[in-house]
């Protein structure tokens, strides 16, 4: 498959379990453009610090940093970017939407997230996906899911990976070159929930799709249109599950 652009990743460094593969490529030492990927994490986490679901074998956990300044100053929409490369990537086995602001959904289930982080002058990319979960524990199997469970047939973790890489090369290079702005009108093609009443936190509203930045826009209910450049999507106000949230 032919590349466009420069490719931005060093060679991957492939390993069966770690602690976690954001923590790793944060520290000083880890290499640049290079992404740790790990068939299981022992402290994964998601978003606002929520422990991330990573059994053995079963998954796809990737993190790579780069510099800040390769993105130029619309670092709050990698996330975006991120799970266009994602959802192009599920879709190959099957179709995907992305869930404001980071997450992929197959059949209204959480298939896979992206964390974006910047630390010491570097923009961290960390992406999980479920590839071969065969269940998954308590209240969680509510809302997440894998493309084994979706398709019942086993993805190839090398191929998987690959296209992935394939996919964020190219998205990322016409990132770093043009902006969001190519992004906007694509991402809104699959976004979830679009035209549904759904809560920012407890603001309701017409899900209207996302705009040049990268934030959600909604219509309230009294016909204002708010823009929120940051909080949870859901359809019911603060959504939460018993115990300690996980993410997947």
């Amino acid at each position: 498959m032919a590349l466009k652009g420069p490719f931005l990743f060093n060679a991957p460094i492939v390993v069966d379990k770690i602690s976690s593969t954001q923590d790793v490529v944060k520290e000083d030492s880890f290499e640049p453009f290079t992404p740790l990927v790990a068939l299981s994490q022992t402290a994964g986490r998601g978003r606002k610090g929520n422990q991330w679901y990573s059994p053995p074998k079963a998954g796809l956990y990737l993190s790579v940093k780069f510099p800040k300044e390769v993105f130029g100053t619309e670092l709050g929409c990698i996330s975006l970017v991120a799970g266009w490369s994602v959802s192009k990537t599920v879709d190959s086995y099957i179709l995907s939407k992305i869930k404001w602001p980071n997450d992929v959904y197959v059949n209204g289930k959480k298939v896979a997230g992206i964390l974006t982080e910047v630390s010491k002058g570097f923009v961290v990319i960390g992406i999980g996906v479920n590839l071969n979960v065969k269940s998954f524990p308590g209240d969680l199997k509510k809302w997440a899911t894998s493309i084994f469970l979706e398709t019942q047939t086993e993805v190839d973790f090398e191929e998987f990976l690959e296209l992935l890489l394939v996919n964020l090369n190219q998205d990322l290079n016409l990132f770093r070159e043009k902006g969001f702005l190519p992004f906007v009108e694509l991402i809104n093609r699959k976004l979830l929930w679009r035209s549904k009443r759904v809560f920012v936190g407890n603001e309701r509203g017409k899900l209207l799709g996302i705009n040049s930045k990268g934030f959600a826009v909604l219509r309230t209910c009294y016909g204002k249109i708010k823009e929120f450049p940051y909080g949870e999507l859901s359809l019911r106000p603060d959504r939460k599950i018993e115990g300690k949230k996980l993410a997947v």
